[in-house]
Parts: structure tokens; C-alpha cells; sequence
């Protein structure tokens, strides 16, 4: 049953009053799995720059709306074999990083660091995660410390998978124009300029519950949207939506209750809808979050028990080509760093990137244009459900095509997983405007410096992900 509504707060009580029959459901199904979950707050030392939008020459938060959270479900079969899922509320993660945390994960637990994945839930009010800039390892080993608390709670556990849809809060955000062109959805138009979005939104809300001795003790949420309602105008850290939804979840659910949020593909897909405009508000991520609150609590009461003792962990290195800075590209970027060398760099902006930044990056591309890079694509396996971890922003489309090849119908795809490499574009979105080489000809995504790898590079990844699932089930 799907409920629909403008009105997700009043729907809370609904769901608060219905959840019991999938506890007597859960332990009717018998498990040899072990699971354990658990939160940690990593929220870090105010002041510390901030990630996910471009903000001149000033990056420091100014304070903290809300913490911000790692959280880690471990799974552990009655072989030892054990795997782990992190998510922290950040923007992205380097690889280097992420090697950092699976080296402290492993060095105070039995997980081998092969079987961890981790990924971003993509706030842009979050902080840099780089190892060179200021107390990274210090706040994100407190982050990979949840993962070191959830091995300490291994517990027999039924695990279900439920699912349900939300199509209102998310949209894709290029934009198709009657002047051939491609526009992004943050820019402001007259009417009748926009024809229809380019591409597709996934809607679909899938959740893996845990539940132990007969009580829910939380629940894994995947779903594709960018955390963007809070952007160059926020100086506060907060979780931005995710923060809300999990709000909304443990009102039901009780305080005890852990949701973990697992961003999907959503590179092309943002909260923001061009008909009504940008409220980068603090209210707008309660009514989004709240909203996917009330389709993750829809999902949960139609879950279904999984039971499988099966544990596997898959992964590729994938072999993907930087992007080619062309010779007209190369000169324009020398010709706007010149200018920036007498002016300086832009001011903040509230969101996409000023050209000076993008010549800045073409420079640095140029440089590295013939190197070929090795992306980890990883699969795990817990159960008769499945966790696909991609390296970036992948563009929907490539979340929906996994989901509808994967020979497990229980598959959960998720971007900016293990690393981060900027975005990867489906190759026709490549061809949607017209031909040029200044930036944001064919759109945000598919400009040199946010796109980093070859055209195809995606479809690439895709692709290793989907031989990888066929290959573990």
C-alpha cells in the first residue's frame, strides 16, 4: 500500500500505529546471521573548512545546526567471515582517506579492510575530508569508530527487505531548452524557456531492516537524491536532509531506533524543482526529509524477511582514461588564468563553479590528460541482498540500469562509495546542446573539471558492477 500526501508530519501517527505485525513477521524467520549496528557523532571542531561548493577564498564553517553522523551495520556469518557498510554524513571521501579508515577499522577489529565499504551521504554542509587538510584523521577515525562499535554488538538477526516509492522530492537537473541548449535546474528562467528534463528520477525507496530478538533495532534507507538544500549560503554544519528523514524515522521508531542512509546514483538528481526555485532553508530539508521519512516507514511496513548465511565481497579495479583538454580549451583556461592573476578569484557563489575555477582545472587536466586511472567498483553480498559502491556522482540512469540487470531483486546501488572522482555522465548526455568548449555548454555534469574520465567511463563502471552481481549470484 502507498500512501500519498503534501502532508508527510501528519502521516507519522499513521505509521506509528502499525509497525508490530512486522515484529511478530521477523520472528517467525530463522537467521545463522550475525548483525550489528550502531552510530557514532563525529560532528568536528567548528571552523574547519567546508566541502561541496565553491566559496571563493573562505571555506570554514561558521557553527553547527545539526551533528553530524557515522553509522555502520557489520555482518558476520558462523564461518567468521564478516563484512562492514559505513556511511557518513560528509560530501564525499578521498581514496586516499577511505584507506585511512579501512586500515583503522581493521587495525581494531577482525574485518579484513578488502571488506568494508564506504561511502558519503553527499551533504554539502559537511567538512573536507582531505589527509592533508586540518584534523581529518582525528574526526574521521571517530567516524570509522562506528563500525568498531558495531562488531562489538554482533547479535543473531533477521534481516527484511522492503520497498515503496517517493517521486515528489526529487527531480532531474538538466534542464532541455527551446533554444537547443542545456540549463541547470538552480538558474532562473522565463517562462515557457524550459521544455522537460533530460533524463529520468529513480523514485524507488528500498530498505533492509535488522531486527533483534524480536524488536527492530534499525534499518538501511537507499534512495537518489543530491543533499544539496543547503548550499553556498549555509556556513553550518548539518546533514541536511538525511539528518531530517532519520529525525522523522526514530519519532516512529523510538530514539533507539538507527536509520542509516545509503545515497544512490544521483549525480543528475536534486532536490531542487526549476517551476518553484531554490529555498535553501532549514525547513526545506525538514519537509524533504520528513517526506522520505514517511516513504522509508511505508517500505519498512512492507518488508519481507531474507535469510541466507551467504557472505561475499566482490571488487574491480576499473582502468578509465582522464578527460582531453582540447588546444581551444587549453587556451581559453590560459587566457582566464591571466585575468585571474590582476583580479584574483571570484567571490563565493551559491552554486555551479565560476569559470576561473574551471580554468584552473583544465590547466591541471592538460597535464594529466594521457594518465589512465584504476577505480574500485565493489559488490557485497549479505544475504539475498546486495550492495553495489561506485567511485562518484553516477548519473541515475546507471542505478536503475544495475537494479534491472542484477540477478538479486533485493539491490542496493550507491554512488560516492570507497572514493570520489568527480561525476560520470551517461555518454548521450555528452550530446544534449550544442557544440563548444567554453563550460556548461552541454551542462554542469558534463563540463571538463566537474567530469574528469573519457566519455563511456560510466557505462564502464556499470558494467563491471553488473558482471560482478552476476558473478556472486
Amino acid at each position: 500500500m502507498f500512501i500519498r500526501t503534501k502532508h508527510p508530519l501528519a502521516l507519522l501517527l499513521f505509521f506509528a500505529m502499525g509497525f508490530s505485525h512486522n515484529i511478530v513477521n521477523a520472528q517467525q524467520v530463522k537467521s545463522t546471521l550475525l548483525i550489528g549496528i550502531a552510530e557514532v557523532n563525529y560532528t568536528p571542531t567548528v571552523g574547519l573548512d567546508m566541502a561541496g561548493n565553491y566559496r571563493g577564498n573562505d571555506y570554514a564553517s561558521r557553527g553547527v545546526h545539526d551533528s553530524l553522523y557515522a553509522k555502520a551495520l557489520v555482518a558476520a556469518n558462523q564461518k567468521g567471515e564478516k563484512v562492514a557498510l559505513l556511511t557518513v554524513d560528509i560530501c564525499f571521501i578521498p581514496k586516499e582517506t577511505i584507506e585511512m579508515m579501512r586500515a583503522y577499522i581493521a587495525g581494531k577489529t577482525t574485518i579484513k579492510a578488502a571488506n568494508i565499504m564506504i561511502m558519503a551521504t553527499h551533504t554539502h554542509s559537511g567538512p573536507v575530508a582531505d589527509l592533508n587538510a586540518p584534523k581529518v584523521k582525528e574526526f574521521l577515525a571517530k567516524a570509522a569508530s562506528a563500525v568498531v562499535a558495531a562488531d562489538k554488538s554482533l547479535q543473531p538477526s533477521v534481516l527484511s527487505v522492503g520497498r515503496s516509492a517517493e517521486n515528489r522530492i526529487s527531480h532531474n537537473r538538466r534542464l532541455k531548452c527551446i533554444d537547443g541548449t542545456t540549463h541547470m535546474c538552480w538558474e532562473k528562467f522565463t517562462p515557457g524557456f524550459v521544455i522537460e528534463p533530460w533524463g529520468p528520477i529513480d523514485p524507488e525507496v528500498i530498505t533492509l531492516s535488522v531486527a533483534q530478538n524480536g524488536k527492530q533495532k534499525g534499518a538501511i534507507v537507499n534512495f537518489a537524491c543530491h543533499a544539496t538544500t543547503l548550499t553556498g549560503n549555509n556556513w553550518l554544519y548539518t546533514a541536511d536532509y538525511p539528518g531530517y528523514m532519520a529525525e522523522a524515522i526514530k519519532k516512529v521508531k523510538g530514539n533507539g531506533f538507527m536509520p542509516l542512509f545509503f545515497n544512490g546514483c544521483c549525480g543528475n538528481v536534486t532536490q531542487v524543482d526549476y517551476k518553484v526555485g531554490f529555498p535553501d532553508t532549514y525547513q526545506e530539508c525538514q519537509r524533504i526529509g520528513y517526506m522520505l521519512g514517511v516513504a522509508a516507514l511505508q517500505a519498512i511496513s512492507n518488508e519481507k524477511p531474507v535469510s541466507s548465511d551467504i557472505l561475499k565481497v566482490s571488487k574491480e579495479m576499473v582502468p578509465v582514461k582522464h578527460l582531453s583538454i582540447t588546444n581551444d580549451q587549453f587556451n581559453w583556461a590560459q587566457a582566464v588564468m591571466k585575468k585571474v592573476e590582476k583580479e584574483g578569484m571570484p567571490p563565493a557563489q551559491a552554486d555551479g563553479i565560476p569559470d576561473a575555477q574551471y580554468a584552473k582545472d583544465w590547466l591541471a587536466m592538460r597535464r594529466t590528460q594521457n594518465e589512465v586511472d584504476s577505480l574500485e567498483v565493489m559488490v557485497v553480498r549479505i544475504g539475498d541482498a546486495a550492495f553495489v559502491g561506485l567511485p562518484g556522482e553516477m548519473f541515475t540512469e546507471f542505478g536503475m540500469d544495475i537494479k534491472a540487470q542484477s540477478p538479486c531483486k533485493n539491490t542496493m546501488v550507491m554512488g560516492l562509495t570507497n572514493d570520489e572522482r568527480g561525476y560520470f555522465p551517461t555518454k548521450v548526455s555528452f550530446t544534449q546542446g550544442p557544440k563548444g568548449f567554453t563550460p556548461m555548454i552541454t551542462g554542469y555534469e558534463t563540463t571538463p573539471g566537474t567530469t574528469k574520465y573519457e566519455i563511456g567511463s560510466g557505462e564502464m563502471l556499470a558494467a563491471s558492477a553488473i558482471k560482478q552481481l552476476k558473478a556472486l549470484f
